[in-house]
């Protein structure tokens, strides 16, 4: 390829690609070619680690690489190799280029001691030598503000090392570094010097310091870098450790760092006085202690400001502490501020000790699988994950947290627990009574009060028994637990916190335990499933509760030390576990079937108040597109044209849902215009069209069945849109209306809907229907006296709707779907009216009874229990009410209507018409 410009074909095949020419050509493709590569003049860019096939790469001029990922081609010959973008790119092969490097953007990892040739390095990003071993090169010179990483186990031998000013030298020990991590001829130093694994380099510390030797070179240092920091932190705000580098005073030509842990400082020979304070104040930031800590022989001034009783601890600032070893210090422990974390089975104290844990309220607490002897004053975080154990008391004033993404993690308190108006978080996966769960193990005695915040983890919902324990107490339980907003729904279920015998259950069960008379087999639900794991965090929502864990301002990362430990965020959050158990779900059919407790008498599940409000706005906006020819016509008694016309219609409805588990009562009304805008006669019969809209507004009400514990929740929501339809009415008699008539319309209606689950979930979905609708009639009138006439018209009508929503997820991740359904009602009825004369004017009573058949109930599926109203299949429905004449053209009506059935049903509306003729 002879060219420059961008070359995108793809490229395969055994042969090989070779860049000749001066300019410079870009290999932008997903290659196969197997060949190898040559470039022997100009530029050859590959945009990504495919481009230039599997073979090796002979690089007589530049190759550059502006991509990421892992570049595994061996390079040789004497070009230049250049990374270019943002990306990070790993270098893996044995290179054998001589040309030099140059990193222009992005970071440069090299993961093989012989990736990046022999040549001299340019380094104007970042560059990270992480591979065991030592690298060989040149001239490597970490150019202003880029930085230059020696990761652990690696070492690097240069001719001439430079760092210019502002540039860093990051380089990690370890305890296997017992030669010079950089031996060089030259060294010209400058910039930052950033240590990190210091924590980690020895398995004790002791009063003596550690040194080690840095850089190594042939000639003097005569210079020295302009900051020194510790893991990213200025080694000077570092109080808990002495570290330093500098040029060795007797041999300038070696570079040695020097690091001493303060609390076995010795006070007549280091360079500050031994103390127990450790502060990160840099927020983000953490630091691994695996040495352990003991008391101190009291060897220090006591008129020193920093007189220390040489056993006890304060952690102070922003960043994290980690203890990983058993420590004994018998002092107390102060964590003023930040995190102080035990890693996985650390401890803190000697058996039997009586030392204090005290956290205060900008600061956090915990541990993996640790233990703390002594008792602890939270006031504060404290955040527990696998099995954390106090062996003492704890006075919780603040919160106490599960921080793992996993369920099953158990704080045990071996002694009394007290909350001060305390906080508990707790994941569990709410099923039945096996669900996996974190757990409160208190083996003393229980006071005050304290708020359960349970976060739902995969859990499906499921009929409990005795519930799921989440509370244990062994001594006089007397403290006083109370669910955060009462409840925790998912899906269909609503649970609910129960005393039992002096611990805490989660129980979804109801106070209602009919007898049926015989024993209740509970449902197959076809055996255990297990829910797929997404790989993602799930992030509890906002409660709006009072205790936000705190963060002291900055990052608090505990470690991840071999356990599964999601620590807190920056706002304090816990991120749940998705735990991947099994989950019992419910029947496939929707049918809830109670289930047996033991003795043969059957356990009702606790419902969620709001399956009332799903279910009431569905049904209020399939039934304010419901009308007939009179709601819409009013009694047309004339000769004319066309109309217009209006109706405002106002009711409430009452209804129940789950067999009767569930009241809803909802208040709707509804503004309707429409006018003809098509008459057609042939001087008998006629046919009219025309347009109609309306608005609608509803609100409903819902009650859930009492709980065991006597708990019962409610929950209420809305529903407004707009339906526009079309209506066309023929007529056998045009002028007097008498005779038979077919009426039909059309409509469709768009909605906003919203939910309030009592505080615990808020919901805005939207919906839509559709609606058919053929009516027949025939009118028969009876003459009076004084042109006095009684009608009666027997009638009959047919209605198909079509329901949909969208499907919903709120925040306790229940999952609202299932709205989409077909529904037919059918009518029959007859209609009784007057026509009177009174002076110059013409009133005409009426009064209409129907029956009133549908054929599907509103239902919606939560999570996978489908649920429904307990609409009855049948009912009736009597109207009354009186027209008025007000002029030859216009009329006014009002209409009293009623609707009674099975299940508690009843509707009850007022509506007013007005209407023009011309």
């Amino acid at each position: 390829l002879n060219t420059g410009g961008d070359f995108d074909n793809a490229i395969s095949g055994s042969g090989k690609v070779e860049k000749s020419g001066d300019g410079t050509l870009t290999l932008s493709g997903s290659n196969t070619y197997t060949g190898g590569t040559t470039i022997s003049g100009g530029t050859l860019v590959a945009t990504s680690v495919e481009a230039l096939g599997s073979g090796d790469v002979t690089d007589n001029a530049v190759l550059e690489l502006n991509t990421g990922g892992t570049f595994d081609n061996v390079i040789s010959g004497s070009g230049q190799v250049v990374k270019s973008g943002d990306d990070a790119l790993t270098l893996s092969g044995a290179n054998t280029y001589t040309g030099g490097t140059t990193i222009n953007g992005g970071t440069l990892v090299a993961s093989n001691v012989e990736a990046l040739g022999s040549g001299d390095i340019d380094n104007y990003a970042s560059l990270q030598l992480n591979a065991s071993g030592q690298f060989v090169t040149a001239n490597l010179t970490t150019h202003d503000n880029a930085t230059t990483a020696i990761g652990a186990g690696s070492a690097l031998r240069a001719n001439t090392l430079t760092q210019e000013a502002n540039s860093t030298l990051a380089v990690h020990l370890t305890d296997s570094n017992s030669g010079a991590i950089v031996t060089a001829d030259r060294a010209n130093l400058g910039g930052t010097l950033d240590i990190t694994g210091i924590g980690n380099v020895a398995k004790s510390w002791t009063r003596d310091a550690y040194a080690y030797t840095l850089i190594d070179t042939d000639s003097a240092i005569n210079s020295d870098f302009a900051q020194f920091t510790v893991a990213g932190m200025d080694a000077k705000q570092v109080d808990f450790l002495t570290v330093d580098g500098r040029v060795n005073a007797d041999d300038d030509t070696r570079y040695d760092v020097t690091a001493s842990l303060s609390w076995y400082a010795d006070s007549d020979n280091a360079a500050t006085d031994a103390h127990g304070t450790f502060t990160l104040s840099e927020q983000g930031h953490s630091f691994t202690l695996n040495t352990a800590l003991t008391d101190v022989d009291a060897t220090l001034n006591p008129d020193s400001a920093t007189y220390w009783d040489g056993k006890s601890l304060i952690k102070r600032g922003a960043g994290a502490l980690i203890l990983g070893a058993q420590n004994t210090y018998s002092g107390d422990t102060d964590v003023q501020e930040g995190a102080l974390w035990l890693a996985e089975t650390a401890t803190i104290g000697s058996a039997g000790s009586a030392q204090a844990i005290n956290i205060a309220a900008n600061a956090a607490f915990g541990g993996h699988n640790a233990t703390v002897n002594g008792h602890v004053n939270n006031l504060g975080s404290l955040y527990f994950a696998d099995t954390f154990t106090v062996n003492g008391d704890v006075v919780n004033s603040s919160a106490m947290i599960s921080g793992s993404d996993q369920p099953n993690n158990t704080l045990t308190i071996a002694g009394n627990y007290t909350g001060n108006d305390g906080h508990l978080y707790l994941n569990t996966q709410l099923g039945d009574d096996s669900s996996p769960t974190d757990k409160l193990i208190v083996t003393g005695d229980t006071a005050g009060s304290t708020t359960l915040h349970i976060t739902n983890v995969n859990g499906l919902g499921a009929k409990t028994v005795n519930g799921i324990e989440v509370i244990e107490v062994g001594g006089q339980s007397d403290g006083d637990f109370t669910l955060y907003k009462g409840h925790v729904d998912i899906n269909a279920w609503t649970y609910t916190l129960k005393q039992d015998g002096g611990d805490w259950y989660l129980r979804s069960e109801s106070d209602d335990v009919p007898d049926d008379g015989g024993d209740v087999t509970p449902p197959d639900d076809g055996g255990d499933v297990t829910p797929p794991d997404d790989g993602g965090d799930v992030t509890p929502p906002d409660d709006g509760g009072d205790i936000t864990p705190p963060d002291g301002g900055g990052d608090i990362t505990p470690p991840d030390d071999g356990g599964d430990v999601t620590p807190p965020d920056d706002d304090g959050e816990v991120t749940p576990p998705d735990d991947g158990g099994d989950v019992t779900p419910p029947d496939d059919d929707g049918d809830i079937t109670p289930p047996d407790g033991g003795d043969g008498t059957p356990v009702a599940p606790q419902y969620r108040a709001d399956i009332g409000v799903y279910l009431g706005n569905q049904w209020m906006a399939r039934n304010l597109q419901m009308q007939t020819l009179y709601d819409r016509e009013g009694s047309q008694y004339r000769s004319a044209d066309g109309s217009v016309w209006m109706r405002f219609k106002a009711g409430k409805a009452e209804s129940q849902a789950v067999n009767g588990n569930v009241d809803i009562d909802s208040d709707y009304s509804q503004f309707q215009l429409g006018g003809d805008i098509l008459t057609w006669s042939d001087g008998a019969q006629s046919v009219t069209v025309g347009l109609m809209g309306s608005y609608i507004n509803a609100s409903t009400d819902s009650t859930g069945n009492r709980g065991a514990d006597g708990s019962q929740f409610s929950a209420n929501g809305s529903v407004d849109g707009y339906n526009l339809g079309l209506y066309a009415t023929w007529f056998a008699d045009a002028q007097s209306h008498r005779g038979a008539y077919i009426d039909s319309w059309y409509q469709y209606g768009a909605y906003n809907n919203s939910v309030d689950n009592d505080g615990l979930s808020a919901s805005r979905y939207d919906s839509a229907a559709h609606a058919v609708s053929l009516e027949t009639g025939y009118r028969y009138d009876i003459a009076l006296s004084n042109r006095n006439t009684v009608s009666l018209t027997p009638q009959a009508q047919v209605t198909w709707q079509r329901y949909s929503a969208d499907t919903v997820i709120d925040d306790g991740g229940t999952r609202i779907s299932g709205q989409n359904d077909d529904s037919w009602t059918t009518r029959l009825g007859v209609r009784v009216d007057g026509k009177l004369y009174k002076e110059s004017g013409r009133i005409q009573p009426f009064m209409e009874v129907n029956w009133l058949h549908a054929s599907d109930n509103a239902s919606a599926t939560f999570g996978d229990t489908k649920v429904s109203q307990d609409l009855p299949n049948d009912r009736v429905e009597v109207k009354v009410g009186i027209q008025a004449n007000v002029s030859e053209r216009l009329s006014v009506y009002a209409q009293a209507a009623g609707q009674k059935g099975k299940n508690d049903y009843g509707d009850a509306s007022f509506s007013l018409n007005m209407r023009y003729n011309w």
